[in-house]
This record gives C-alpha cells, structure tokens and sequence, in this order.
C-alpha cells in the first residue's frame, strides 16, 4: 500500500472507493455524504437500526466514472470502542471489491472519547488486508491502493497511528514466520531474523550448542539430537527504561519443524507442525513492536530454536536427561518436546536477568484446542494479580484468554518412577494443566509468571476479524497492551 493519510479535505474526484461509517443515529450523514459523492439523491435501505458490523457495498457511475461505496454501522454510538473500530475495519477491508484502489474513509463516530476513529479503522483495515503470495507465479493482487481518513481531529489520529503501525508491523512480520516453510525458516534462518531486530536498537545475543552443553541444557540439546540443524537461544534485550525499573522476561518456544521425534506424528495434519515455533515469532514480534514506539521500558525477549526430527541420533522414549536447573526429566514422549525446550529457557532467563514477571508463549499443547477451541487460548498462572491484569489487557483488544487450574493436584501425574519428574501425565485428561505443571518446576518462587498456549489461536483455518485464513499474529497486541497499562507506569 503505497501510504495512509489522515485530512479534513477530500475530493470525491480523487478516489474510487469511499467507506461510509456511521451510527444507530448518522441517516443524515450518510445523506449528505453520498449526494457529495454521486451528484445526486440516492435512497439507501435505513441503517439507523443495524446491528454493528454490519458492512454493505454499492456501486455508482458518477462523473461517467465507477465509485464503489461501502457503508459501515457501528451499532450504537454508546458501545462504539477501539477494539470494536478495528474490528469494523477488518470487516470493511472484506467488502472492497476493486484492487489497487484510493480508498477514502469518512466517519461520523468522532468526539469526546472518539477522537481515533480514525486510527482504529485504519489500524483494522490494514491488518486484515494481509495475505501471503511469496511462492505463488502469480502474485495476489492489492485492494489498497492508498489510504485517505477525513477528519476533524488529524493531530489525534496522527499522533495515534503510529503506534497501531508498530502492531501492524510487527503482527505481519509473526505472520509471515508462521506462514513460512520449515525447509525455508529453519532455527538458523529464524536465529538471523532475530538478529535483524539490532538495526532498531535491541541488543541480540546468541547461544549455540557447545554453550548451551556447558550450561547444562541437556533437556533442550536432547530436542534438537535427531535433526541435522543446529539449535540455539537467542536472547533479545530491549533496554529503554530506567536502570532501576523492573524486568519482564518473555519467553517463546520456537520448534521450527516438529515431527514428533521418535514418537513420529501421523502424516495428516504434520504440515502444519512448520508452526510449531510460533511462540518464538510472537516474542519477535513483541520486542520490534516495543522498539518501533521506543517504549520506555526493560524487556528480555528468550527465544529457544530447534527442529524436532528424527534419525538414529535422535532422543529415545525412556531416555533420561538434567535440566540446567538440575532436574532430572524422564522423556516418556518426544513429542511432548516443548516444554523441554522451554524448562532451560525459562530457567536461563530468571538466572541470568532476575526478570519480575515472566510470560511464556508456546503452541504446546493439542490439548488445549480440545477444552477452549480457536476462540480462547488458554494460560496459567501463579499469580492472581498477573492474571487480572492479562485478562483485562485480553478484554481491551479482543484476543480472549482463559485461565486454567495450576493446581497442586496434578502434580502426581508428571511424577516418575526414576526421575524427579516425566515429561507427560500419566494419563489423557487435563494435558494443558500437566504440561504447565511441568514448566512450573522450572519457575522460581519469586518470580510472576504465566504461561500462554496458544496452539489453537496461532492459526486458524477460518476468516477473523482481523486476519484472513491462516497465521493470525495472535499476542502481539495483547502483551503490547499489558505492557502499556502494567508495566510502562509503574514507579
């Protein structure tokens, strides 16, 4: 798309596709606006009733030139949000019908509490518009030409925008991860990405395998034994805040391909395992969203990067291995191969930088898609106050979270008969909870901490809001809220 403006003058000459945005009470604007367009009096169906989100388009000749011109209803003027904005962007995005076009937004949601509209429509627009093409002969075309918002309050939406832009960006850029083949986004290939995030000021360190054998990192070395590429940890530190301000460490899991290991999956449905490192591309993401705004805070980004493959090299069901921390982990299954890369990332990261909260993201478990579906994706915690604060930030921008039971009970199911723990429960219930049951053995008592499974919102075979079929960018923008209302301001 070649730029997005925000102005109070517009001539409807200029463009070939107008979007109208209105409310339970906007007949006459939408009266006046489209005479303005067309030359005449056009009578439309009433939307003084519509539901929100309700989107139609019409077509006109005026000037002997064709205008496309899309309506827009908010619903009722009282529970108009950002959130709700955006969202009404993705779905006006589904309705524009003509490519390359100069698009023209007007609205007539602004005022006390709604100086961003315009922000937020753009904001959802965009982020819909994404699409993937790189291997195809035949690229897809472009709806978006350009972008023109009119406005009364340009300095507010100019003002705004440029941190939805640092979302949009950083969301594509997770997409595009997710999206990638595992022959193409391989541990190296993703390690590279990351370090791409020192042209905006993050500091990128990189430990290999004879680092990590030295560090005694034995439960993710034994992940990466059956595959010829070599595994690393990429540590992302953003340091914008003050020396005294508090740390958040996040954590991702980043298994660019997972064949199950030995415990091979079964071949319908492993393509998608190329996805399997989501949670390291969600923490990418995370960090250049934060760089991009220059956010005035302290993050340590941990990624670890394996492929889960198989040879005669690889890890054995049975085969015993001691965490950094020095656990000792029975690996029942090597399919289960996760949370083995997350327990001496976590440990490292609370180690090395005494992070106040840790969050971890991790596509880990199938589980998880079973008890909540692509709607929610679940998490755990150990802290009420953590909890609150991601629900809320869950609220603000409509990527739902639900908490799940860390609860002590379920700890007999991850206990081993020859080792401090195993890597799987015993038995098929509840493999979300035990999962995190393993991870918090690799959790400080100090330290804040909640774990996000994000294996059935990573992607979706579905149309949303906000992303077409396929990788959905899922987290960026929930942790970039929290962040702002949690961590930013405090003292």
């Amino acid at each position: 798309m070649d730029s997005v403006k925000f102005t109070s003058q517009y001539e409807p000459a200029d463009f070939e596709t107008f979007v109208l945005v209105t409310h339970d009470a906007g007949a006459n604007f939408l009266e006046d606006k489209i005479k303005s367009i067309t030359g005449t009096s056009v009578i439309l169906e009433d939307f003084s009733n519509a539901e929100r989100n309700t989107v139609k388009s019409y077509n006109f000749v005026a000037d002997g030139k064709f205008k496309e011109i899309i309506i827009a209803s908010a619903g009722k003027l009282s529970e108009v949000c950002d959130m709700r904005l955006e969202k009404l962007g993705g779905y006006i995005y589904s309705k524009i019908k003509t490519n390359n076009s100069r698009i023209c937004v007007l609205n007539n949601i602004e005022g006390i509490g709604h100086e961003t509209t315009s922000a937020f429509l753009t904001s959802g627009i965009i982020l819909k518009s994404w699409q993937f093409d790189k291997y195809k002969t035949e690229k897809l075309p472009a709806k978006i030409g350009s972008l023109t918002c009119v406005t009364n309050y340009i300095e507010q939406n100019e003002s705004k925008y440029p941190e939805l832009d640092a979302l949009i960006q950083s969301i594509f850029d997770v997409r595009t991860m997710v999206t990638e083949p595992a022959n193409v986004l391989t541990p190296t290939a993703l390690k590279n990405m990351a370090l791409d995030l020192e042209d905006l000021g993050v500091n990128v360190s990189i430990l290999d395998n004879k680092d990590m054998a030295k560090l005694g990192m034995n439960a993710l070395l034994g992940v990466s034994k059956g595959s010829e590429q070599p595994p690393y940890i990429v540590i992302m530190e953003y340091r914008n805040g003050k020396k005294q301000d508090k740390v958040l460490g996040l954590v991702g899991k980043g298994v660019t391909f997972d064949a199950g290991g030995i415990c091979l999956k079964p071949a319908k449905g492993m393509s998608e395992m190329k996805g399997d490192m989501t949670g390291a591309a969600v923490v990418i993401g995370i960090i250049k969203a934060l760089a991009l705004q220059q956010a005035q805070i302290n993050v340590i980004g941990a990624i670890g990067l394996v492929e889960n493959t198989i040879s005669g090299n690889a890890q054995k069901p049975g085969d015993v291995v001691k965490a950094m921390s020095g656990t000792t982990i029975e690996v029942d299954n090597t399919d289960a191969e996760g949370r083995l890369v997350l327990a001496d990332v976590l440990w490292y990261v609370q180690q090395k930088y005494s992070p106040n909260i840790v969050i971890d993201f991790a596509t880990l478990t199938g589980a998880i898609q079973v008890a909540l579906g692509h709607e929610f994706a679940g998490y755990m915690s150990n802290s009420d106050e953590l909890s609150r604060q991601l629900e809320l930030s869950s609220k603000n921008v409509g990527e739902k979270i639900w908490r799940l039971p860390l609860h002590q009970s379920y700890e007999d199911d991850i206990k081993s008969d020859i080792a401090d723990i195993k890597n799987v429960g015993s038995g098929r219930g509840a493999g979300s909870i035990t999962a995190a049951m393993f991870l918090k053995h690799f959790i400080k008592d100090s330290t804040q901490w909640a774990h996000i499974d994000i294996a059935a919102t990573e992607w979706d075979s579905r149309d949303r809001a906000l992303s077409q079929k396929g990788a959905t960018g899922f987290g960026v923008r929930l942790i970039n809220d929290f962040i702002k209302k949690n961590v930013m301001d405090e003292e």
